[in-house]
């Protein structure tokens, strides 16, 4: 496996409309990279970088890496606890070894900008980036209070309704936070402290792989050639991407990323697919994850703190879409090397969202009427 130019390709997100989808890796590099990417990096190792790098306050503690935690719920980053001589704990979250970050810079700022805005994230307080293949990428964090919600729940299912609305709530007010272009960060330019989209145009960020994305899903047969026309088509066509609202958008705002004590959310944690958005398009990437009720209360708890969008549900639709077929063509490719049965979960609900909106847009009906014509 080629690291070096690897780097040169992952680290790239100028056409990524997701990145995890979109990253120019193949399956089988993706597999190589990120499958057993926990042991490739030992607690002892990185307790001597951090140590070399604190002037202060040293590392005195890494807890041992539990696969079953709820901090290893992501799938880019390998996450461990550590404690430092004052007794305060901290999040490492490493690259896989080898393997270069490219986005720490902005996911930090987006953080950091959170926070100065009244919302629940994280302090950074450094980032080492990649010196050779033999070196680790990684972060350290401060330590949120709170469980994750996803974990939380399977211990208070009564509470859903509850923390979903404040989820909206909660939504809606990051979403009051205005960027400057679209898509994902620079960044090299949030280095420097500045946050700006990749794009100037939302029809541009919600393009960028997109045809790829559908013949992904032609390939692998869970869309006709035809109906991918279709979908490609109605993007082309629509006037609703020419808005120019763009605020910034976390992009993974799902259970897994979220912490609570219960009756508000306590953190918002992995901003490593945030980016300058339309905020409609955010809330659709949620309703994605989940059944289609679950969005009831999250709209009442988003909508009670701003007003409702012009053209919400068209564009919802729309970039709900969007993020089915980003979202499809991500785990199609996570199931060629992670056969397991909550991938082909993931996929049947996939299959699901695509139907009803593929009878939403009316496409099989537009289909037909074609045929009739001939």
């Amino acid at each position: 496996m080629n690291l070096k130019e690897i780097n040169q390709r992952i680290a790239d997100r100028s056409e990524c409309f997701y990145w995890q989808t979109d990253r120019k890796i193949s399956a089988e590099e993706a597999a190589m990279v990120w499958k057993d990417r926990h042991s490739a990096i030992s607690n002892e190792e990185l307790f001597e970088k951090i140590n070399n790098v604190l002037e202060d306050d040293k590392l005195v503690y890494i807890q041992p890496f539990d696969a079953g935690a709820q901090t290893s719920l992501g799938n880019v980053n390998s996450i461990r606890v550590g404690v430092l001589e004052s007794g305060k704990e901290v999040i490492i979250r490493c690259h896989p070894k080898g393997v270069r970050n490219g986005y720490f810079y902005a996911e930090s700022k987006a953080s950091e900008i959170a926070i100065e805005n009244g919302l629940p994230a994280y302090k950074t307080y450094f980032i080492h980036e990649l010196e050779n293949e033999e070196d680790i990428s990684f972060q350290m964090i401060e330590k949120l209070k709170g469980d994750n919600v996803q974990f939380y729940l399977k211990e208070h299912p009564e509470k859903e309704e509850e923390l979903v609305t404040i989820m909206g709530k909660t939504m809606a007010k990051l979403h009051t936070i205005k960027m400057k272009g679209f898509g994902p960060f620079d960044n090299e330019k949030a280095k420097q402290g500045l946050l700006c989209g990749v794009h100037n145009f939302l029809k541009d960020f919600v393009y960028a792989g997109l045809e790829e994305n559908l013949e992904r899903l032609v390939t692998y047969q869970i869309l006709s050639k035809d109906m991918a026309d279709k979908m490609k088509n109605l993007f082309d066509t629509t006037e609703l991407l020419n808005s120019n609202l763009s605020v910034l958008i976390h992009n993974d705002f799902a259970d897994w990323n979220l912490l609570t004590d219960g009756s508000t959310i306590t953190g918002i944690i992995d901003w490593d697919e945030c980016a300058a958005g339309h905020p409609i398009g955010e809330i659709a990437c949620w309703s994605t994850f989940f059944d289609p009720e679950r969005i009831k209360p999250f709209l009442k708890g988003y909508f009670s703190e701003v007003p409702m969008y012009e053209h919400f549900e068209e564009m919802f639709q729309l970039m709900r879409l969007r993020y089915t077929i980003s979202k499809m063509a991500l785990r199609i490719t996570r199931y060629t090397y992670l056969q397991n049965q909550e991938f082909k979960d993931k996929i049947e609900n996939g299959k699901k969202h695509l139907e009803e909106l593929i009878e939403i847009f009316h496409l099989n009906e537009k289909e037909e009427s074609r045929k009739r014509k001939k």
